[in-house]
């Protein structure tokens, strides 16, 4: 039950993170520990001239530049999503979003 209660907090605070990112939608996802946010907002961005074309790009994008991992929502049936876990520390959750909003913010 503590464990539960943890990852429904986990939860509505990455829900909240991602919908302060501009462009990202997030969506509440009926069971499972991760968030699969709408990021086709990014697509035909870039930053020094790296284009960002679709999930898998914008996944490797957040990898290289925000050091943060993510999945591509591609590989579940979503190619507009990203897939984020949050079965994390707090702390890192709060630590990685904040990466995230930064390298997206970059993107012209």
């Amino acid at each position: 039950k503590e464990m539960a209660r943890a990852y429904l907090r986990r939860r509505n605070r990455v829900l909240e993170l991602v919908n302060e990112i501009p462009g990202m939608k997030g969506y509440t996802p009926e069971g499972a520990f991760y968030v699969f946010p709408d990021v086709s907002h990014y697509f035909g961005k870039q930053y020094q001239g790296q284009r960002i074309e679709n999930a898998n790009d914008l996944s490797m994008y957040l990898l290289d530049h925000a050091h943060v991992s993510v999945v591509t929502g591609a590989a579940f049936g979503a190619p507009e999503c990203i897939r984020i876990s949050y079965a994390a520390s707090d702390e890192a959750l709060e630590l990685a979003f904040q990466k995230i909003k930064a390298a997206l913010a970059q993107l012209t």
